[in-house]
């Protein structure tokens, strides 16, 4: 019984850096994310459970797009919506 595909690419240098540039981006949302759930996870044990809500979770990455991270732009955003969920 055959589970899976194991597939093995060769690409270009500039594939290659392309695809390193991409990666790099994910884990700068990613660790973004993160942060941003550490930020709530203490907030809502502050003040939160006062008021009997729950800390947020959402899948929003857009408001890290700004003038200071013009090469957010140039992924595509399936890669960084998949940095945001995992």
């Amino acid at each position: 019984m055959q589970i899976g595909n194991c597939f093995r690419c060769y690409p270009t240098p500039a594939q290659a850096q392309t695809l390193l540039q991409w990666i790099g981006c994910q884990r700068d949302i990613y660790n973004a994310k993160v942060r941003e759930d550490q930020y709530f996870r203490t907030f809502a044990r502050k003040s939160l459970q006062h008021t009997g809500q729950c800390a947020p979770i959402d899948q929003q990455y857009s408001h890290f797009k700004t003038d200071l991270t013009p090469w957010l732009s140039n992924v595509p955003g399936s890669l960084l919506r998949n940095g945001v969920v995992r």
